[in-house]
């Protein structure tokens, strides 16, 4: 019995091992081709964390940014120019499905968690062009984040290009408080949050 159990005890751990190594470390990498950035984030669904967080009706906000950075070797190394944009990823209980709403307002539905986790994965090529003499290299950056009622609603319209009140300085006093008190309170539940950053090759610029 003892050797049963010693047996079985074994093949557990052997699983939880594997599970373990199935699951990867979301990344962020940047790479270059020409005046092209090429930025994707890989593995932000294999834990499960964000997964849950949706399911839950909190939806994920992706803020992406893009710097270009000069070095120089006497010095500190002098940014160049940069870029931002965001997309927000949440679940449609009552479709069953994920939306992912990416930069610009377009809309895309998936049926499974898979799915989404492959278009997360999807590259966005970025045109972030290098001018003047020097060794150039770009840094990107990821914040995950979740987002109440409010913050989704002035998000995707942001997203589709309208200027929300609170963008544009119309929102008043209380709905302030109470917008920021939202927040607030996302904030102090401890919702998982993630941030990451990926840096490219340095390359020449020779005009």
């Amino acid at each position: 019995v003892l050797i049963v159990v010693r047996h079985a005890a074994l093949l557990l751990l052997a699983a939880g091992a594997g599970a373990a190594v199935a699951v990867q470390s979301p990344t962020l990498s940047v790479t270059r081709d020409g005046h092209v950035a090429r930025v994707q984030a890989t593995g932000l669904l294999d834990d499960g964390r964000f997964i849950d967080l949706m399911r839950s009706g909190f939806p994920l906000r992706l803020h992406f940014r893009l710097e270009l950075w000069r070095e120089r070797s006497a010095w500190f190394d002098r940014y160049v120019t940069g870029v931002e944009w965001d997309a927000v990823a949440r679940e449609d209980p009552i479709a069953e499905e994920f939306i992912l709403i990416r930069p610009g307002g377009s809309v895309t539905r998936y049926n499974t968690t898979e799915d989404l986790a492959a278009a997360l994965a999807l590259p966005y090529r970025v045109t972030l062009e290098a001018r003047g003499r020097g060794q150039f290299y770009l840094v990107g950056r990821l914040e995950v984040t979740t987002l109440n009622d409010t913050d989704l609603e002035e998000l995707t319209r942001w997203l589709k290009g309208d200027v929300t009140p609170a963008v544009s300085g119309r929102e008043n006093l209380g709905q302030a408080l109470a917008h920021g008190a939202q927040r607030a309170l996302v904030r102090i539940a401890g919702l998982p949050t993630l941030t990451l950053e990926g840096r490219s090759a340095p390359f020449s610029q020779t005009e």
